[in-house]
């Protein structure tokens, strides 16, 4: 890709081992030499980080590169939608969703050379209730495990787990109807998991369909009854390769558009952050809405084709 103006948001907070600005740094410096229009952003706070990302494009820059966990890359993402400045994530966080879909290195240095190396891609994005995510959407249990994951000082695979150990125990599931596309409705009556990707995973090698694309302007539903637990965690070593699709007792639909409806209104998973919408709502797909810096292929999970191959910029 033909980086003019290059714009780095670094999110200090970000998942585990918070000391890896000076990585970053220096692979930024390295792997793109030849941009001299180069500029840090710090936020302090979401408020901040919106006016920088806004103040981005603003500026008319052409790829702004993301350093930081879901929840930083999902809310830059969705303030590009629609815009011509492509986004590139070097993944600090836990789960890391949309970098392990497009195949880009989890270690920090690895992924900054990849991404220089790379070209843009437009993936679909996801909206529920108006809200847009990159990632997933969930309602049930795999909604509520976003709360007791929130409530674990620490993070990584191990407070994964012990948040889906605790949330399971004291989720009271409500009855859910569903309805795709306007054709096929879907009831359920204790439903443990409903969950909407627009990627492969979740996020921390685990996935909802090992086979998803971003660019086929279809999301993916996956959702099961509370009664078949048992049958779904035995074989749970299933999520993470080809998806949760393939549980046992597990609906697989693709679809352009969903109705929701439940009793009453509760909080929903948006990419690992938790938004209160209505009781009734909609997830729709907007196709090719966001433009996406990817590494180049066999790295990343894509053809050849519509690769834009960088220029180097040097004088």
């Amino acid at each position: 890709m033909n980086v003019r103006k290059l714009r780095i948001l670094y999110n200090r907070r970000s998942g585990p081992g918070r000391s890896r600005f000076e990585t970053v740094r220096r692979a930024v410096s390295s792997a793109w030499r030849g941009t001299a229009d180069r500029a840090w952003y710090f936020p302090a706070d979401r408020e901040e980080s919106d006016a920088m990302v806004d103040a981005a494009v603003a500026e008319g820059a052409d790829c702004l590169l993301v350093c930081g966990g879901d929840g930083t890359v999902s809310s830059v993402g969705r303030r590009l939608i629609g815009t011509s400045v492509a986004l590139g994530v070097v993944p600090l966080g836990s789960g890391n969703g949309l970098a392990r879909h497009f195949g880009v290195p989890l270690d920090p240095a690895k992924a900054v050379a990849a991404l220089a190396a790379g070209g843009t891609r437009r993936m679909d994005v996801g909206v529920a209730g108006g809200i847009p995510f990159l990632v997933s959407a969930s309602v049930a249990w795999d909604a509520a495990l976003v709360r007791a994951y929130d409530a674990i000082p620490f993070r990584g695979a191990v407070s994964y787990a012990l948040a889906g150990f605790w949330s399971f125990f004291g989720y009271r599931a409500q009855p859910l109807e569903a309805v795709l596309d306007g054709a096929e409705t879907l009831r359920f009556d204790k439903p443990l998991l409903f969950t909407v990707g627009n990627l492969a995973g979740w996020g921390g090698g685990a996935l909802i369909d090992a086979d998803a694309s971003a660019e086929d302007g279809r999301l993916e539903l996956i959702a099961g009854e509370r009664r078949d637990a048992p049958r779904m965690l035995a074989a749970l070593r299933r999520v993470f390769s080809k998806g949760g699709k393939a549980l046992p007792h597990v609906l697989h639909r693709t679809f352009r558009s969903l109705e929701v409806s439940r009793p009453a209104a509760s909080p929903v998973q948006l990419d690992g952050e938790l938004e209160d919408l209505p009781a009734r709502f909609e997830i729709s797909v907007r196709p090719s809405a966001l433009g996406v810096l990817v590494p180049p292929a066999p790295t990343a999970p894509l053809s050849d084709s519509n690769l834009t191959t960088p220029t180097d910029t040097r004088p």
